[in-house]
């Protein structure tokens, strides 16, 4: 006896789709549909699929008990095939039905039952798939297409679950979309059942078709500033057709900051026939550029910096080559910092670019108050791929008014040429479970060229983040150089401290360096390094979906010789994956020559 599939293709509901709203539905209707309908496991099978109860519960809720006897007959017809359809979503084809009680009486009061015998499942027979092979052999024919045929084929000897069957219809369908086969055919999805043997063979036939490729870009309505769009397009024409690139695309446009509406579709209907004879698919860009001025404000804290409030402004569109204007104002206990700046987009508008900046830093910490007045050109040239480095040539002058530790106020003023290597790779914005960061930074100055000092800077950091499994790894490193002919002309912002959050937990931020006994008051000074070291190892475990509790080991020297005098820092934390990202909390102890320590850190962001 044979089944085709349009009589058995009844998804199980409550299992996948809409599972929430199923969830509160099922809520109802068992208090509202158990005093109707009894359902009973028979002797043969006590332990019947609570699944398959609460399914049949759901195809009977809304059932309303005929009111004319001439009614009836047809009434337990309809109710007999909704209990079957909703048993054979699970896959029971022998299971056998016995309705008992069934009048309006019961009905309305006692209920009438449902008893069941499910038996066993149905098994899949044969596999039988009909396609155009050739098209899966292309080296461009993507993998997940040839992992949906292969999950298809694995069926063979498993049991018949509907919802899997579905799924792998509707995503050979998708996919095919999402991977350029717009003439995809589904010409055959059969599933025939013999009951008397309880197996069941599937027959697919269907027919890939051309895999199109991506077209010229189509500007809808705003066409301002397409040469910055077509910048960061991650794809190219003739290249086969990726639905995730066309997304990729949509994110980089807007990442820009030029735009407030971005949309970025694939237009099968609009294509003309000379496109579709060629394969050939346009892509639709619609986009809204964004005011004249745009603001944005926030707030954050951590124990380095205390409670901290930020502002921007920026005029996005200063001209129609996206010449932009922006400033920044941040203000917490330790520090406030105002910068303006005017960026000229070049190659690619998010990480190639000349930018001029100008701006005033004030510092209040322990042992160090400065001013500090900078005026810098950059030009950065951006990374072509996630591999890549960005490359940072900069000139900055900068004029620093400070006093370090207990000494007198001294000013420098230094014009510093320099070049900085960055790289961050990360897979996510929020939450990063996989990322890395590495930048290298020289810069210099010559008392012959308008500074008040020679100097030699050298700076160079890293941070790994792995996650395997539940188990997530941190590795951090820092280290740093100074030379000079006159260390004391050196401002505080360019000389080296250890201590905080990112650098040696335990103890205050860039609370230890170098130190001198002042001759007045006898009292140590914290003047600051020449070297920097900095090394740091972190594990955590996931506990649960939005905890992780955490170990850390940290150490660190800031001194005029390397390595000298190195503190440590030891302690346990706890992660909240919180829907503002990661908040952090550690208890740490510190460990140094001179005391130990204790000391809560706290901060909030992705961590790379």
């Amino acid at each position: 006896m044979n089944y085709k599939e349009q009589v058995i293709s009844f998804f199980p509901i409550g299992r996948q789709f809409f599972s929430g709203i199923i969830i509160l539905a099922m809520f109802f209707v068992h208090a509202s549909a158990s005093a109707k309908w009894e359902i009973k496991s028979s002797d043969e099978n006590k332990g019947a699929d609570s699944q398959v109860v609460d399914n049949i519960q759901l195809h009977l809720a809304g059932l309303n008990f005929p009111e004319n006897d001439y009614e009836l007959a047809q009434f337990e017809k309809q109710t007999r095939v909704k209990i079957i359809t909703a048993i054979r979503a699970y896959s029971y084809y022998q299971a056998t039905v016995e309705i008992k009680n069934f009048n309006k009486k019961s009905f309305d009061n006692d209920g009438v039952q449902i008893l069941l015998t499910l038996g066993p499942k149905l098994i899949i027979n044969d596999v039988t798939i009909e396609y155009d092979e050739l098209a899966a052999q292309q080296t461009y024919f993507p993998t997940e297409l040839k992992d949906i045929i292969n999950s298809l084929r694995a069926l063979k000897g498993m049991t018949l679950e509907q919802s899997k069957y579905d799924g792998l219809k509707t995503r050979i369908q998708s996919f095919s979309l999402i991977f350029g086969y717009f003439d995809f055919v589904l010409d055959k999805t059969e599933v025939q059942v013999s009951l008397a043997e309880n197996q069941a063979n599937i027959h697919w036939k269907f027919n890939f078709g051309s895999r199109y490729r991506f077209g010229n870009l189509e500007y809808i309505a705003e066409s301002r500033g397409m040469e910055l769009v077509e910048a960061v397009k991650p794809f190219s024409e003739d290249e086969y057709f990726d639905q995730q690139k066309v997304s990729e695309f949509t994110q980089l446009i807007r990442q820009t900051g030029y735009y407030e509406n971005v949309i970025v579709r694939a237009n099968i209907n609009a294509m003309k026939s000379e496109q579709r004879i060629g394969k050939i698919v346009p892509i639709e860009v619609l986009l809204t550029a964004k005011p004249k001025d745009t603001y944005q404000f926030g707030i954050g804290a951590s124990t380095d910096s205390g409670p901290r409030v930020t502002a921007n402004w920026k005029r996005p569109w200063v001209n129609l080559r996206g010449h932009s204007l922006s400033s920044e104002i941040y203000i917490s206990g330790p520090k406030k910092n105002v910068a303006l700046g005017y960026t000229i987009p070049m190659a690619n508008p998010l990480n190639d670019f000349f930018k001029v900046q100008m701006g005033y830093q004030e510092v209040n910490e322990e042992q160090r108050d400065s001013q500090t007045y900078t005026l810098a050109a950059q030009r950065q040239l951006g990374a072509k791929s996630k591999d890549d480095w960005d490359k940072i040539v900069f000139l900055r002058y900068e004029y620093e008014n400070f006093i370090q530790g207990i000494g007198e106020e001294q000013s420098t003023q230094l014009l510093l040429p320099g070049f900085t290597f960055n790289r961050v790779r990360k897979d996510g914005e929020l939450f990063v479970n996989w990322g890395d960061r590495q930048q290298l930074t020289i810069e210099a100055a010559s008392d012959r060229v308008i500074s008040d000092v020679n100097v030699l800077r050298v700076t160079a950091r890293t941070k790994w983040i792995r996650s395997f499994g539940k188990h997530r790894y941190i590795v951090r490193g820092d280290v740093g150089a100074i030379v000079t002919n006159d260390f004391e002309q050196i401002p505080s912002s360019l000389r080296f401290f250890v201590g905080g959050d990112q650098s040696v937990r335990g103890f205050d931020l860039n609370a230890v360096s170098e130190e001198r006994i002042d001759e007045t008051t006898g009292k140590p000074e914290l003047i600051g390094a020449q070297f920097l070291v900095v090394a740091s190892t972190e594990y955590a475990y996931q506990v649960s979906n939005d905890w992780r509790a955490a170990v850390f080991i940290d150490a660190g020297s800031a001194s005029n010789d390397i390595g000298k005098s190195p503190i440590y820092g030891a302690g346990l934390g706890v992660h909240w994956l919180s829907p503002l990202g990661t908040i952090r909390l550690y208890f740490a102890r510190g460990f140094s020559d001179k005391e130990n320590t204790k000391r809560l850190h706290f901060s909030i962001g992705p961590g790379i």
